[in-house]
C-alpha cells in the first residue's frame, strides 16, 4: 500500500526525470525486475555446476518412453 509520502516522492522523482507519474511508475517497475549481470552470471554459474553434478543423462526416446509411462509428463 502506497504512502502519501512515497507518492510526493515518485512525483519529484517523475519531475525530475521529465516523465509522468505513470512513466515514472514504469520505470522503476522495469529496473526492479531486470536482472542485473551480476545475477545473470550467477545463474548460469549455478546451471553450469548442477549440469557438471548430474553428469550425462540419458535422453533416449526408450527413456522418454518409459518415464512416459511412468505417469511422468
Amino acid at each position: 500500500m502506497e504512502t502519501r509520502g512515497d507518492m510526493q516522492h515518485q512525483l519529484k522523482a517523475a519531475g525530475r526525470n521529465n516523465r509522468s507519474l505513470n512513466r515514472e511508475r514504469l520505470a522503476r517497475l522495469t529496473a526492479s525486475v531486470r536482472p542485473g549481470a551480476d545475477a545473470v552470471e550467477a545463474l548460469l554459474a549455478r546451471i553450469r555446476r548442477r549440469h557438471r553434478d548430474l553428469g550425462p543423462l540419458d535422453v533416449s526416446e526408450a527413456t522418454l518412453r518409459d518415464l512416459r509411462d511412468e505417469g511422468r509428463p
